[in-house]
């Protein structure tokens, strides 16, 4: 019968057996249930491609279109390129090893060339077609074990390119792509892909941990000793984590409007009734091993916690001084969305005690082997044993002359990028 690629405009046009087959265990953003929540709750145009071997799907590909280049910035070529977070980044490239005089005209020089490159990008990119998971920041091609891989990539690539020329569709992309797949990099460079080192992002190892007290004989003398001060001030402090095994209205309520502050926090665009949806339904997914965390101070309503993993019970949305809600699949655990009233928790540290040091104790205890933190935050992340590892972006524009006058932007980018953050191998260059 042969292979064929077939296009599907949503995710609920897809079994969720079909879909889940193809995703590795640890990668919850690119699971079923995810992107089916994301789909519902913020209603945006997902398109997925299967490539099916007589009637079996043995790989397939997600994408996004993205016709707003303003609706969220790191969900589009534009933001990826030109947003704020990656020319603060260019801007620190810049002062490296040159004088104030010298960044300042080197700065001076690239903001008119981003002036100018953002908006011919915007102009002659959109909508586009993102190959990224939403919220997730996760991109990749999927395939069954055992199915050549090489060549599934290269059948999807032909349909993605075929399906954008159909649509009218300008500009495609994979944005905040990882892993190091030669096979991968490959056919996105031969279909024309420009690539780009994107940022860093952070795994904590935890599988050669019993205890707490391992992973803090793992950081160097001076950092264990800020650690240990920094778990004691949150007691001192009088605050808690809790685990909400059931959180009701009220709560996932509370956990919006915090995670509300913090997305504003970053200047994103905020919609609280659908993080409230998107918590929900992360909550009833037990497929995504959700657990909702959260900051309370000691002597409000509800159970005390005597370990990592203890639970309580649903309890009223204005006592939540902060909160935190992980994923865990594969053996990898996911911090997702946090937020705090930084007037509640004061000088108590609860970031670092409810992101950091509580997640590494249920994690030693519970078995899981890595902890994923993401992007941004370098410096906490590192200093509290993280290690780097490179993400990258590629971008492809149909029209010849919007691809020649982008490709030496992003060659720019790329190097300055790669000067501040490190080499395609994760190494932090000082």
């Amino acid at each position: 019968m042969g292979t064929e690629v077939v296009v599907m405009r949503s995710v609920s046009a897809v079994g969720r057996e079909e879909w889940d087959a193809l995703v590795p265990p640890a990668q919850v953003y690119l699971s079923y249930d995810w992107l089916r929540a994301v789909e519902e709750c913020f209603g945006f145009e997902l398109v997925l491609f299967l490539l099916r071997d007589g009637g079996r799907t043995v790989a397939g590909v997600q994408g996004l279109l993205v016709r707003d280049p303003d609706a969220f910035p790191y969900h589009d070529p534009t933001g990826a390129l030109f947003g704020d977070y990656e020319m603060d980044h260019l801007r620190q490239a810049l002062e490296r090893d040159r004088s104030p005089q010298e960044s300042a005209e080197a700065g001076a020089l690239l903001a008119a060339v981003v002036r100018a490159e953002a908006g011919h990008t915007r102009a002659a990119g959109y909508p586009a077609l993102v190959m990224t998971s939403p919220y997730g920041y996760a991109s990749d091609v999927l395939t069954l074990p055992g199915t050549d891989r090489k060549g599934a990539i290269g059948e999807l690539l032909a349909a993605v390119d075929a399906f954008c020329r159909a649509e009218e569709i300008p500009s495609q992309s994979f944005l905040w792509e990882s892993g190091g797949d030669a096979d991968l990099h490959g056919a996105l460079a031969g279909h024309g892909y420009l690539e780009f080192l994107s940022d860093l992002e952070y795994d904590l190892d935890t599988g050669s941990c019993a205890s707490l007290e391992e992973y803090l004989g793992t950081l160097e003398r001076k950092r264990r000793t800020v650690v240990r001060a920094e778990i004691r001030k949150f007691g001192e402090a009088g605050l808690r984590v809790e685990r909400i095994a059931d959180p009701g209205p009220a709560v996932i309520a509370r956990c919006a409007e915090l995670s509300e502050g913090q997305q504003k926090k970053y200047g994103l665009p905020v919609d609280r009734g659908a993080m409230e949806r998107l918590f929900t339904a992360l909550l009833a997914a037990p497929a995504l091993g959700p657990a909702l965390y959260v900051v309370r101070r000691r002597d409000a309503q509800g159970p005390d916690v005597s370990g990592p993993d203890a639970s309580g019970p649903d309890v009223s949305g204005p006592d939540v001084s902060g909160f935190l809600l992980c994923l865990e699949a594969g053996g990898v655990l996911h911090p997702k969305f946090l937020g705090f009233d930084a007037t509640a928790v004061g000088a108590g540290y609860a970031y670092f005690n409810l992101v950091f040091y509580h997640q590494v104790g249920r994690a030693v205890a519970g078995g899981v082997r890595r902890i994923a933190y993401g992007m941004g935050s370098a410096d906490a992340k590192r200093l509290r044993g993280c290690r780097p590892a490179p993400v990258r972006g590629w971008i492809r524009f149909s029209s010849p002359a919007a691809q020649r006058r982008i490709e030496p932007y992003v060659a720019v980018f790329d190097c300055l990028k790669k000067q501040l953050l490190g080499d395609q191998d994760g190494r932090v260059q000082r």
